[in-house]
């Protein structure tokens, strides 16, 4: 009875209070005021309009990597990765909690310590992802001819998710573009936004989409647009200041119709959960499509599992996520990590 009773307090510890009804998951951001403190918010929305039980409760580690919040204080995280690097790489000094990253977008392999001791296993699993291209696209009569032109101009963002709305925000407060992006911003579908191009009623689209975007092309084959780059300066500096972004060059014979060699962002987000939460939890937030990814479309959603990382497809997906997307016809790895869950919790800080 002693040992059921531990086992039940360590369940309650790991899967949040319950209150009225629903479940929270504490979730690493990282520090206060994170664009992923933002996004986290935005799905507590789409969670409470999708009458989901679920609600994420933000958890704060300053300067701290993805893999190290989960295993010291989430069950849930939002982490900014690149091929066989996805699990990997992060380390804990041992007299800091503070998490650094060594060799961040790397493709080495390294293990994780917490307090000089080596910890075999890895208790972060993929949950899913979230992946896309920044196309700063103009209509090819447009008087402006680079990034700092676009000052007050109508700006249209087209996107199938709403956290690339945080991304421009970042882009535009980054280059002194603008401090707000609501004033002359409207927010709509890739589609819609190319036709708000093309009828006149912006001057610049910010388009999400992945690499080459299907919808840009055909576009591009009946209108004549220009693609703008962000200035490699700015570029720099918006990654070294969130590792939400990873530089992208779009090549002149991605887009043949456009025809320009291109600098911009790429944004690769992962959810991460921890391997004790429970299957039903994590079928049911990617069944709200949490990261925006809700599948309708299989062939399109296993582009975007690929096209994340060459080594995505190689890469333990959480039990729940594998049922999740094995009912869907996505075929991923699932998991190989099997720890109890008492050494689980001795290596956990709780907040």
């Amino acid at each position: 009875m002693k040992k059921i009773l531990t086992l039940l307090l360590y369940a309650g510890i790991l899967t949040g209070c319950q209150d009225d009804g629903k479940k929270f998951l504490k979730v690493g951001v990282g520090a206060p005021g994170s664009g992923y403190e933002a996004y986290v918010a935005q799905l507590n929305d789409k969670l409470d309009k999708n009458q989901s039980f679920i609600r994420l409760k933000p958890v704060y580690t300053k300067n701290s990597g993805a893999s190290v919040r989960l295993l010291n204080h989430s069950l849930l995280d939002l982490s900014i990765v690149e091929g066989s690097a996805l699990d990997h790489a992060l380390k804990i000094e041992p007299e800091d909690t503070t998490a650094v990253s060594i060799g961040r977008f790397s493709n080495q392999k390294y293990n994780v310590l917490n307090d000089g001791d080596e910890i075999k296993e890895n208790f972060a699993t993929v949950a899913d992802v979230y992946d896309k291209t920044l196309h700063i696209v103009i209509s090819g009569d447009s008087s402006v001819d680079e990034f700092s032109d676009i000052y007050n101009s109508n700006l249209v963002i087209g996107s199938d998710d709403s956290y690339s709305k945080i991304i421009c925000e970042q882009i535009l407060r980054t280059n002194s573009i603008k401090n707000d992006i609501t004033s002359n911003t409207a927010f709509t579908t890739v589609e819609d936004a190319l036709e708000r191009l093309k009828d006149k009623k912006a001057d610049i689209a910010f388009i999400f989409d992945r690499v080459p975007s299907e919808k840009l092309k055909e576009f591009s084959t009946e209108n004549k647009v220009k693609l703008l780059s962000v200035p490699l300066a700015k570029l720099q500096e918006l990654i070294a200041g969130d590792c939400c972004y990873s530089q992208r060059k779009i090549s002149d014979d991605t887009y043949p119709d456009i025809g320009v060699n291109t600098q911009t962002l790429d944004m690769e987000v992962l959810m991460l959960a921890s391997i004790y939460l429970d299957d039903d939890t994590v079928k049911e937030l990617l069944e709200n499509g949490i990261m925006g990814n809700k599948i309708e479309n299989t062939n399109e959603y296993k582009k975007q599992l690929l096209h994340a990382g060459k080594s995505l497809h190689n890469i333990g997906f959480h039990d729940g996520a594998y049922e999740f997307f094995k009912e869907n016809g996505v075929d991923v790895k699932q998991t190989t990590v099997v720890e109890s869950i008492i050494k689980m919790n001795l290596i956990a800080g709780q907040d």
